[in-house]
């Protein structure tokens, strides 16, 4: 009898998980079905995995929702710069790994407008129909618009939605999804505008956003409580998202957290100037010649575009110099106004209600060329700003920047990381703050040291879901980070900081106030107040030594007044020296999100 008992209480077992599989909740969408699963790492998510939100986008064209039934799913990330071609300087701190490598083993491909949607289980009733419409979470990955995903794969947890789920007690569905990065997603210049749609990977998002808007509900979402989130180029983008059309467009979000809002300048689109030469180079490689001719990038076979993708960004090892970012000029200038700069509130769309900013302490280490001289660094400043025209512009930042007298003292790769700090990072969160003064908490990550707090370092308390898991994506990332170090780094991590990181993310993804909910915060996280230096900024650090909390609040110096009004006046002196030397065509038309330039006009 014991014998027959076990297969039959099997049968039982297998029964009740068929049951419970016809039960999943479906997304039904014009084009096609999805099937959600059971979250594999917390049965308490599920999650609907490859759900198709775009057709394949035309090549170098704008992105749509599909027109005929479509309900293919894939994991493919889109096509992306292979890992050496960027490259990150070996001899430094190593506050968190490349998160690079695990990004090679995915499958790519330019069919790659896909999302996945994580849910909360105890949201869906027996019949897997939603109980209630829940707030939303809009995640856009970072990775110097040049790689990146909306999963990183082999089970990793970043940018996936069980943190957030956990840290709001099931009340926050998560949504992330591709869009096209490189040459592929952010190709621009004169040529382009005419011929094609600069910026591409923009428009991805836009549509990610409108997918939300759209069919969100149908999974229990609520489309009017949509947040976005984005790391580096991710939240980049959402500022752009902010400032499109100088804000007149409502972004379909209604709060947003940046963590490291990033996009180094590109100054030159006059009519074969420095993004029309991207463009030729470009071509040049994929092996069309130096020619003005969309048609034969868009006939050429993928594995030649693939590898002059990889040639243009090879230069970025030596130059410290993006080929491809998201826009080519300050994207909220308009040549027509002589007092427009990023800070007015007029520039950004005004209806946000909430905003978390934040920024690691030792934001551009990464990013920094081995310089070692004078004339490396003026050398930078020649491809930073290139032209006879802003000659005194880079003056101005030389003598801004003394390299030879303190704090730098002749340290010119410590000065250079000062000038890419302010210009590509820290005043951007400046300028957002002066956007939304009255709604955004302020941050300042400086974990585990301020030397240690690189650039991504604070995706790991936002995603890590314990120990294990924050082992996990270390040495998925890096399997040479040591794993006695992993350890060691997670156990700190999950000990000091994860518990109440992700309570103020999980409140604030939940209501929009990092403060709402239950008290599992040492302190009310107040908006940040103006001033030279913001003060009332809360400060992420080591817990160590003992008496030391882990969350304080500070004044942060690093986004200082006097420093970015000075780069908001070298934006408008280049504004001005580019309009006077193209004066049949306004500059502000450069980007997509420039003040005044229509997307539809591009």
């Amino acid at each position: 009898m014991m014998m027959l008992a076990i297969p039959v209480c099997l049968l039982a077992v297998l029964s009740f998980a068929q049951a419970t599989a016809a039960r999943l909740p479906t997304l039904n969408l014009p084009w096609g079905t999805w099937q959600s699963t059971v979250y594999e790492k917390d049965s308490n998510v599920y999650v609907f995995k490859n759900v198709r939100f775009g057709a394949k986008p035309p090549r170098f064209g704008r992105s749509a929702f599909p027109t005929q039934w479509d309900n293919s799913s894939s994991g493919a990330a889109c096509y992306q710069v292979s890992a050496s071609g960027l490259q990150v300087p070996h001899d430094g701190p190593v506050g968190v790994p490349d998160l690079r490598a695990p990004l090679e083993a995915l499958p790519q491909d330019e069919d790659c407008l896909f999302l996945d949607v994580y849910v909360p289980a105890s949201n869906f009733d027996a019949n897997g129909n939603p109980i209630k419409a829940l707030p939303v979470v809009v995640w856009f990955y970072g990775g110097a618009f040049a790689f990146g995903a909306k999963e990183l794969g082999d089970g990793i947890s970043l940018y996936t939605g069980q943190a957030m789920t956990t840290a709001t007690h099931n009340e926050v569905i998560f949504v992330a999804g591709n869009y096209r990065l490189g040459a592929f997603g952010w190709l621009a210049g004169r040529y382009m505008q005419s011929s094609a749609q600069p910026n591409a990977g923009l428009y991805d998002q836009a549509l990610l956003l409108n997918w939300t808007n759209q069919y969100i509900s149908r999974v229990g979402g609520n489309p009017n409580r949509v947040s976005a989130w984005g790391e580096s180029a991710g939240a980049g983008s959402i500022l752009h998202h902010l400032i499109r059309e100088g804000g007149t467009v409502k972004p379909l979000f209604n709060t947003f957290l940046v963590q490291s809002p990033a996009f180094p300048w590109s100054w030159d689109n006059q009519p074969l100037g420095t993004l029309d030469e991207t463009y030729l180079n470009f071509s040049q490689a994929a092996g069309c010649g130096r020619n003005f001719n969309i048609t034969c990038l868009r006939n050429v076979n993928i594995d030649a575009l693939i590898n002059a993708n990889d040639y243009l960004y090879h230069r970025v090892k030596d130059t410290g110099i993006y080929p491809h970012t998201p826009l080519a000029m300050m994207p909220t200038w308009n040549t027509s106004k002589t007092d427009n700069h990023v800070t007015k509130t007029e520039q950004f769309y005004p209806a946000i209600s909430g905003a978390i900013i934040s920024h690691v302490y030792n934001e551009s280490y990464s990013f920094t060329p081995n310089v070692r001289t004078q004339n490396d660094f003026d050398t930078f400043l020649a491809e930073f700003i290139p032209g006879p025209a802003l000659a005194t512009v880079r003056s101005q930042i030389r003598s801004r920047y003394n390299c030879v007298a303190a704090p730098y003292y002749g340290d010119f790769k410590l000065c250079l990381a000062a000038v890419i700090g302010d210009s590509s990072f820290f005043c951007n969160t400046r300028d957002l703050y002066g956007a939304f003064p009255s709604v955004s908490y302020m941050m300042q990550y400086a974990f585990p040291t301020e030397v240690e707090a690189v650039h991504a370092s604070d995706l790991l308390p936002a995603f890590m879901n314990g120990i294990q898991d924050a082992v996990d994506i270390i040495l998925n990332a890096d399997p040479d980070f040591g794993e006695a170090k992993a350890y060691a780094l997670a156990t700190d991590l999950d000990e000091s900081i994860k518990y109440v990181y992700q309570a103020y993310f999980g409140a604030f993804a939940a209501s929009g106030n990092p403060n709402s909910g239950p008290p599992t915060r040492p302190f009310n996280w107040p908006v940040a107040s103006p001033g030279e230096s913001l003060s009332n900024v809360l400060r992420v650090q080591q817990y160590f030594p003992i008496f030391q909390s882990a969350f304080v609040l500070t004044t942060d110096k690093q986004s200082n007044a006097t420093v970015c009004g000075f780069w908001t006046n070298i934006a408008y002196q280049i504004v001005n020296a580019k309009s006077a030397d193209d004066s049949t065509t306004h500059v502000h038309q450069q980007s997509p999100t420039s003040n005044g330039a229509k997307y539809d006009e591009l």
